[in-house]
């Protein structure tokens, strides 16, 4: 549908023309008048009529100074005609200079109007046609380029680096904007569902929505909370493969906590468990095939620590939010019975049989032996913290006699919590509580918020592993390690915006975000405005 604007002050030529020109044969369908310069500009501002007759002289504002009041409207350009008088040819040149393509002189020959009107049209045709086109093309390029993408980073992945395509490819990535990866070194994760297999037996429909989900929320997840760049493809498998650049060197641990976030995330959003292995110790994207390689190497071992984890080269593992403990860990186990209550040990022997089996034992004693062993590891590790060996301890002997007299399973597992809950109230007598671990991590969260702190970093500070500072922060605060940091480093912004003298980029530095449209993104999902409009919110001049 087309519209028309006439802008004159006379009645009669303004209704002369709406009434007696056959606009609708034109294509027109909406005729609109004005009768002076003012009421013309709210209207085309309004309706965006596509063709604009408008008289050069009117009372009030004039139809230049109306045409020139659309010129700055960088999304909206009529086509125009202007209605002047034999001694306007001046005006009519001033016209022409601000994009006025042609004029018709008073009085108006409809003969000459139609062979104008002519002209306009076919102009606004084409230019929609050409608009159409351009439309066309960037969605065809806006669906193209991810597809580019992602075939091109799995074949890094997957591809041995061969040096004499080296230059290709960092050619490649430059037209994809992904020049940073041959710029800067680089971490890996694969991050997977666990029990796909079972998933997709019961639907394959449901599997394609599990896939999606799972890269939607890992993508959203690092847009939001991850400062450094990142990019997010699919190996041959459906696995998804997300490659960390890391400028400085803290930023591989940094990489380490954000793949931890988001297998919590795929917990919470798409429900299901996953797990991710990650390859932590940066390289040059010419090793792109090794990390990735490594990092299928150590996801194999959700098949003997369990999943919903992420697991990297050192052996090191952390669960996902709300996932289960490892009883195969010593470090975690330690940690249970220093500071989980008598239900956190009743609930994490839950996997004590998935762990003997897991141990592919066979023979009665020898699954004694190995549960003799890994009492005695915790007793080890329990008198190393500080817990002189009591009756659990002391008598070697005792213990496997004790455990000798079990011939099943179930019944060799509830004598096993009964020695660790024995181990865990002698450890409530001298250690420290829960409460006063995180009372500790707080006090490094509040006076070390600008610098780049992450769970790992934290729980080492304060002696603990990182899958026990998490559950005890969820305890203790309700809330998760990050969404706390988050709290403070806000709250601290926001004091800083109360005063003019901080500009926003610093301000962003200054808590602990080094990049300053990152700050900004959370600092709205956090407070409902851009840390610009909290400031004109409370009246504060702009920088």
């Amino acid at each position: 549908m087309l519209r028309v604007l006439i802008v004159d002050d006379e009645f009669e030529i303004r209704e002369g023309l709406r009434n007696r020109f056959p606009w609708d044969s034109y294509g027109i369908d909406e005729v609109l008048t004005a009768d002076d310069g003012d009421t013309a500009l709210m209207l085309a501002l309004d309706k965006r009529p596509d063709l604009i007759v408008t008289d050069i002289k009117m009372n009030r504002m004039s139809g230049l100074d109306f045409l020139r009041g659309l010129v700055p409207v960088l999304d909206y350009k009529p086509e125009s005609i202007v209605v002047s008088g034999f001694d306007d040819f001046e005006l009519v040149k001033q016209a022409m200079q601000i994009g006025v393509l042609d004029y018709i002189l008073k009085p108006i020959n409809l003969k000459e109007l139609d062979q104008i009107v002519c002209t306009m049209i076919d102009r606004i045709q084409k230019r929609q046609l050409d608009q159409h086109n351009e439309q066309l093309l960037l969605s065809q390029v806006k669906y193209a380029i991810p597809k580019m993408r992602d075939e091109l980073l799995r074949e890094m992945i997957e591809q041995d680096y061969d040096p004499y395509r080296g230059a290709r490819r960092r050619h490649r990535l430059q037209t994809l904007d992904l020049e940073w990866i041959a710029e800067q070194q680089l971490t890996l994760a694969v991050i997977e569902a666990d029990d796909l297999k079972a998933i997709e037996n019961r639907q394959t429909r449901e599997k394609d929505l599990i896939l999606f989900g799972i890269g939607n929320v890992v993508n959203q997840t690092l847009e939001e909370e991850n400062p450094n760049p990142f990019v997010l493809c699919t190996d041959s498998s459906g696995r998804w493969v997300v490659i960390f650049g890391c400028p400085r060197p803290e930023h591989a641990e940094q990489s380490q906590g954000m793949a931890q976030l988001c297998i919590q995330r795929i917990n919470e959003f798409v429900k299901v468990k996953a797990s991710a292995g990650m390859r932590t110790t940066p390289c040059t994207f010419e090793h792109l095939h090794e990390m990735f390689a490594e990092a299928l190497n150590v996801l194999e071992q959700k098949a003997v620590y369990g999943g919903n984890r992420l697991f990297t080269e050192q052996g090191l593992y952390y669960e996902g939010d709300g996932g289960d403990l490892s009883l195969s860990e010593p470090d975690e186990v330690l940690d249970l019975v220093k500071y989980g209550s008598d239900e956190d040990i009743t609930a994490a022997m839950e996997r004590f049989v998935e762990m003997v089996q897991a141990w592919r034992l066979c023979q009665l004693r020898d699954i004694q032996q190995k549960i003799f062993e890994w009492l005695f590891e915790v007793f080890r590790r329990a008198a190393s913290a500080g817990i002189p060996n009591k009756a659990w301890g002391s008598n070697p002997i005792a213990v496997w006699e004790q455990l000798e007299q079990f011939d099943t399973l179930q019944s060799l597992r509830e004598q096993t919590e009964m020695f660790l809950h024995a181990i865990a109230a002698d450890f409530r007598k001298l250690s420290a509580t829960p409460s006063q671990i995180v009372t500790e991590a707080e006090k490094i969260l509040h006076r070390d918020y600008a610098e780049s702190l992450t769970l790992q970093s934290v729980a080492q500070a304060v002696h603990v592993t990182p899958v026990w500072l998490s559950k005890l922060f969820k305890k203790e605060k309700r809330k998760t390690f990050l969404e706390y940091l988050t709290e403070i480093r806000i709250e601290k912004a926001k004091d800083m915006l109360g005063d003019i003298q901080h500009k926003v980029y610093q301000i962003s530095y200054q808590v602990g975000y080094k990049d300053p449209v990152h700050f900004s993104k959370l600092f709205k999902k956090q407070v409902g405005c851009t840390p610009k409009e909290y400031r004109r919110q409370r009246g504060i001049a702009e920088e």
